[in-house]
């Protein structure tokens, strides 16, 4: 009985709609995983973007309100500290010049 199942797997198995139907529903499934992901990349860059606005004090351009002056290493070393697990999560790289790639 046993071998009649396998047989009947192996069967089944070698049938192009049956490969076919399998293939669907992984590529559903990973177009759904993909898109998700790349909405949490959109929305964690939107935040980070913010982050680093505020944090470079790019509002502060007022005549008695001095711009501090912060080095691209400071800043780095900041911003990984902080964010650092969260862009190796979503693979977006963060160079030392502060540019950021996906």
């Amino acid at each position: 009985m046993k071998a009649l199942k396998q047989i009947g797997q192996f069967l089944l198995n070698l049938w192009p709609w049956s490969r076919e139907r399998k293939i669907k529903k992984i590529n559903e499934t990973l177009k759904d995983a993909v898109v998700n992901q790349e909405k949490e990349r959109m929305e964690f860059l939107q935040e980070f973007r913010f982050y680093l606005r505020k944090y470079l004090r790019k509002d502060a351009s007022g005549k008695y309100i001095p711009i501090k002056g912060k080095n691209k290493a400071e800043i780095y070393e900041t911003v990984m500290a902080v964010h650092g697990e969260r862009l190796r999560e979503l693979n977006i790289k963060f160079s030392k010049n502060l540019r950021i790639s996906l």
